[in-house]
């Protein structure tokens, strides 16, 4: 039985109830290169994802595994919605890697079936020659062979009456097979079914406030970018603003004016920086700097602050943005703290793929800062030797192929996420670190490298850093602690390699006075590269 009027048994029921809900209003739009907006509405949305699955019911697909491989665009989300609402299974790839590697996690996967991007058509034609996939269709074509051409075929079945989905679709059936991002390992496959990921979406709207239009740069192809930003948007009729190109992000979110943005700490980071680089080309960096430390100070003691100062700049860059939506990584509390000083509130969440993701978030009247919020409504947490552990109706059906994956990860009942944390006695979560990141030294003692990271990231030209331990003898522990910095090439355009690094020494000598000696920064290098980056933009740290 359904608790609310957000939840839906499964994706058949999904696309189907959006449609007679929401009708002409408007659901997804998107911008071209030269900023021309294209607008889907919800009717729209429900009828191309209706006949996409009625072209896959008429062939008599049930549980084919079917591929997406392509940059975000409405096409992505029309062929999401179809293979899931017929029955089949939704194959997620990241888009961004290679073509080998992606090659490699479609056979993986057991993919038939192929929907690819431009950038991606070569690599599928490939596959099908090759004989690996039996079907390859284009995203944003015109003919046969795409979306459009489909959905005109299924239209036509659904004119003929033919049905779009199986009758017998079960809420337990598997909807998607999405990779994990891999930060220190090979992806696993994850299977995720209708009621894990549906269930999902109608728990992480709880105690959210999200307005009538959100914007989202998150990869569709990620847990998080899916059910956070685009079903979870749809489901309550507002109006969601893709980008689907990195480099115009800044300049889709300004065109789209948006209430609500979904986001990874990187983006936000990205947000702060661009208005302390924008204070600074205009002589205000020390105005601005004053201005932020007293409503500090004024917040701390509990008392009002108000600034018309701050708030025009605010407005200046980002107009209308008065929430943000941020996980899959962690978020200083200094930005934190920052953005609420500008009147927009960062509203902190935590998830990991095999939860699909959603374990806990903040509210928006309320939360605390530095807190990733409380539980979810359909899951537990528990924390067993520091970890994170997670049961209920979001966590996931298992692993393909990998049974001995999942021996792994569960602890009876419970799945075991691999990030320490602690649970304050109001129920508040807070993560700590990553199990499989701990430095542990010679004479016992353990260190998160994440607690360094976010010390030397109020480094104000410091773009990422990665903090390690280097090896210095013939055991694994004997190590001493390390910095890889990338500065920001902005902000660091006048100063010589010398001048940065003399910079950094002085400044990371500052932060170790306020360490334990074993947690001393002993080594900094500098990279001419960024990180390579998962989906959520968090550093490999198995490539660095």
């Amino acid at each position: 039985m359904k608790r609310n009027k957000y939840e839906y048994l499964t994706f058949a029921d999904y696309v189907d109830g959006i449609g007679k809900a929401y009708g002409d209003k408007p659901a997804l739009s998107s911008y071209d290169r030269k900023g021309q907006e294209t607008m889907l509405t919800y009717q729209q949305v429900s009828d191309k994802a209706k006949a996409l699955a009625a072209v896959f019911t008429e062939k008599g697909y049930r549980g084919v595994h079917i591929g997406i491989v392509s940059e975000n665009s409405l096409e992505w989300v029309i062929a999401y919605l179809g293979i899931t609402a017929s029955g089949n299974v939704a194959v997620c790839v990241d888009a961004e890697q290679s073509d080998e590697n992606v090659e490699e996690m479609l056979v993986m996967a057991d993919v038939s079936v192929l929907f690819v991007g431009e950038d991606n058509r070569r690599m599928g034609t490939r596959m099908l020659i090759d004989g690996k996939i039996d079907a390859i269709y284009e995203l944003e074509g015109k003919g046969g062979a795409s979306v459009k051409g489909l959905c005109e075929e299924g239209a036509r079945l659904l004119a003929d009456g033919k049905p779009y989905s199986c009758p017998d679709q079960n809420p337990r059936d598997t909807a998607a097979l999405v990779f994990t991002s891999g930060t220190t390992s090979i992806p696993k496959m994850v299977l995720l079914s209708h009621h894990n990921i549906l269930i999902n979406v109608s728990d992480c709207l709880e105690g959210v406030e999200a307005g009538p239009k959100v914007f989202s740069a998150l990869p569709c192809y990620h847990t998080y970018g899916m059910t956070t930003a685009v079903l979870a948007t749809l489901v309550r009729g507002a109006h969601l603003c893709l980008n689907g190109n990195m480099r115009t992000v800044m300049r889709d979110l300004t065109l789209s004016k948006p209430y609500c943005m979904v986001a990874v700490p990187l983006m936000v980071e990205v947000i702060y920086k661009q208005i302390l680089l924008g204070a600074q080309k205009a002589g205000k960096s020390g105005a601005l700097e004053k201005i932020l430390k007293s409503a500090a100070k004024k917040r701390r003691k509990g008392l009002e602050f108000s600034s018309p100062e701050l708030e025009a700049m605010w407005q200046q860059y980002f107009g209308g943005l008065k929430l943000i939506i941020c996980g899959g990584a962690h978020l200083s509390t200094e930005i934190e703290e920052a953005f609420d000083l500008f009147g927009a509130h960062i509203m902190q969440g935590y998830g990991i793929t095999e939860c699909s993701p959603m374990v806990s978030a903040n509210e928006c009247a309320g939360g605390r800062i530095g807190s990733v919020g409380r539980t979810l409504a359909h899951c537990q947490v528990r924390v067993k030797d520091e970890e994170i552990q997670v049961r209920g109706d979001n966590v996931m059906k298992g692993y393909y192929k990998g049974e001995d994956q999942m021996r792994e990860v569960m602890d009876g009942e419970w799945f075991c996420t691999g990030d320490l944390g602690y649970v304050d006695k109001d129920g508040y979560i807070y993560i700590t670190g990553r199990k499989k990141n701990l430095i542990v030294f010679k004479n016992g003692k353990k260190l998160s490298p994440e607690k360094l990271e976010t010390l030397i990231m109020r480094i104000p030209f410091v773009k990422e850093v990665m903090v390690y331990g280097a090896s210095q003898g013939t055991s694994a522990d004997d190590v001493r602690l390390a910095a890889s910095i990338y500065p920001d090439p902005e902000l660091t355009k006048d100063m010589s390699t010398y001048d940065i690094l003399d910079s950094l020494q002085n400044q990371i000598n500052q932060i170790n006075q306020t360490l334990p000696l074993y947690q001393h920064i002993q080594m900094v290098n500098i990279r001419e590269q960024e990180f390579k980056k998962t989906a959520s933009k968090k550093i490999k740290r198995y490539l660095a």
